[in-house]
């Protein structure tokens, strides 16, 4: 097999992005325009980008004398970090598990007031991960996400307020891409 460099792939072109909506909402089937309500977009996020990571769990079976004879996978775990930099109610409503905020009083003197939980419950939606590469575009469709660690949010001079998320992926998920390698005929 020859190499091709038209096969290299450097993510996190602006375009990229992180599309969120509730639990049981159809996933896109196809390219194209983003994905459209009731899905809603972090909007910007860290120049770390998005990072996907599998996991597995192994059991080595041993034959005598320590020789590995196989392998079984006993676990896998699909998990993605993202670091989301607009302070807005959804990216908050997702961080810290608080409902709508209740607004009071008229301009110039509104004010919303955001109710946080004592303990944060599990947050649960469904999650559509854009990764764009010039022209190739590659779509993380996932049923099911769950929102498990989060990061330290930053409140100083000397950084961004940054929100950053773990999202375990629970349910099934597929990739969209239209990447040459993928869609050339075989």
């Amino acid at each position: 097999m020859a190499k091709n460099y038209d096969n290299v792939r450097v993510y996190g072109d602006v375009e990229s992005e992180v599309f969120w909506a509730p639990k049981g909402t159809s996933l896109p089937v196809a390219l194209g325009t983003d994905p459209i309500a009731p899905f809603w977009a972090f909007g910007w996020l860290s120049e770390d980008g998005i990072d996907l990571e599998v996991s597995t769990d192994v059991e080595k079976f041993k034959g005598q004398g320590g020789v590995t004879l196989r392998t079984k996978i006993t676990s896998t775990e699909k998990t993605v970090t993202v670091q989301a930099l607009e302070e807005t109610p959804g990216v908050s409503g997702l961080y810290f598990g608080h409902g709508d905020a209740a607004v009071t009083g008229t301009a110039p003197d509104k004010v919303a007031k955001i109710d946080l939980p004592e303990s944060i419950p599990t947050v649960q939606g469904a999650a559509v991960f854009k990764f764009v590469d010039g022209a190739v575009e590659k779509w993380l469709c996932c049923e099911l996400v769950e929102i498990s660690a989060r990061g330290t949010l930053s409140h100083s001079a000397g950084s961004m307020a940054t929100y950053e998320f773990t999202l375990d992926i629970l349910g099934d998920s597929y990739i969209l891409t239209n990447a040459p390698a993928f869609i050339a005929a075989p």
